[in-house]
């Protein structure tokens, strides 16, 4: 996939008009528009479809047995823990490249540098052993990450056809010892974790509606996390870095988010920077969809099913959780009712 890349960077920017004059912005005044640009136009077209017809002859070849194959962009999810624990680690995916001897394609995610792909290695307990996995983490063919899938059957090169009824995916939590380790594990189960192909009318961008929200609270909040509350407002173009929700930005005061990496914003953050957080909105058990991070939320319209085998967690006893302490591995999270995320625009 290096080779995309250089054809790319070798692209000649320059720009003609028609007296073929070498266009500059001194010579203007303003930066030269895209129609006065004819050659690089057309050098940009020939590219983009070099690009495209080897990018779709990598994939048919890799991915073309198993029915579905074009997918150069995928969207990561779960409705488990990895989802609140491991936030930064989900949602929409570009293709970035191939890994394991050029055998499987890679992704990446501009919104939090993350790539994913897949891994095998050889390694020696008292038998020589083949580990092979699907693997989220911050550098590309490396195992560090907070994300591991083991595939039914590796064979399958495209991570949207893995068989996930026979497949197990982790996240890395906290250390627990056991009986083979004593230092501890961290990796923990969470087999709702899935990968599918993108689809726009699947996994639509949204925006709650609202240009710009105010953050309050009379509650822990304001000692624990006191630069987080103030107004923010809503940042544009962000879907080409891979976010499916709105992020919004402080206006003023220290740097502070608020923002989602899930495509359907059932997991909402708020911190210094759109991977780091201090405040966290869990909304995986509500039954909206996309979802935004505004609290307290009105009353339901209509009265709950009370014949229903199981209750949806009233949106009243969610709340923001504020993170009060961390003791090595151990994070303390604790609630604030008294904390309102409130569109003002």
């Amino acid at each position: 996939m290096e080779v995309l890349t250089l054809l790319f960077l070798s692209l000649p920017i320059i720009c003609y008009g028609q007296d073929s004059e070498y266009m500059t912005e001194s010579m203007y005044g303003v930066p030269y528009s895209w129609d006065s640009c004819p050659q690089l136009q057309s050098d940009l077209i020939d590219t983009r479809t070099v690009l495209s017809n080897m990018r779709n002859g990598i994939l048919e070849e890799l991915c073309g047995g198993d029915g579905h194959w074009n997918c150069t962009r995928v969207v990561v999810y779960s409705s488990g823990l990895s989802a609140v624990k491991q936030p930064t680690r989900f949602g929409l995916y570009f293709l970035y490249g191939l890994t394991q001897d050029n055998q499987y394609p890679s992704f990446y995610r501009p919104a939090d540098g993350q790539y994913l792909f897949y891994l095998m290695e050889l390694g020696q307990w008292e038998y020589w052993h083949q580990y092979e996995r699907w693997i989220i983490g911050p550098t590309h063919g490396v195992a560090h990450g907070g994300i591991m899938i083991r595939p039914y059957n590796p064979v399958k090169k495209c991570p949207w056809h893995i068989k996930w009824f026979r497949s197990h995916s982790f996240y890395y939590d906290q250390k627990r010892e056991n009986m083979w380790n004593v230092e501890g594990n961290p990796w923990a189960t969470d087999d709702s974790i899935r990968i599918e192909c993108f689809d726009e009318e699947k996994y639509p961008e949204f925006d709650c509606g609202c240009d710009k929200i105010n953050v309050t609270s009379s509650g822990r909040v304001l000692e624990y996390s006191p630069d987080r509350l103030g107004e923010y407002v809503r940042l544009e173009g962000k879907a080409k870095e891979g976010y499916q929700a709105p992020v919004y930005a402080k206006t003023y005061g220290t740097p502070s988010y608020l923002y989602s990496h899930d495509v359907w914003g059932r997991v909402w953050l708020m911190g210094s920077t759109t991977h780091t957080w201090s405040l966290r909105l869990n909304l995986l058990e509500s039954e909206t969809s996309p979802e935004c991070p505004f609290y307290p939320r009105p009353e339901p319209e209509e009265e709950p099913d009370y014949y229903e085998e199981e209750e949806p967690l009233p949106m009243e006893k969610i709340g923001w959780e504020y993170l009060q302490s961390k003791r090595g591995e151990r994070e303390v999270w604790l609630k604030d009712y008294d904390l309102k995320v409130t569109c003002i625009s």
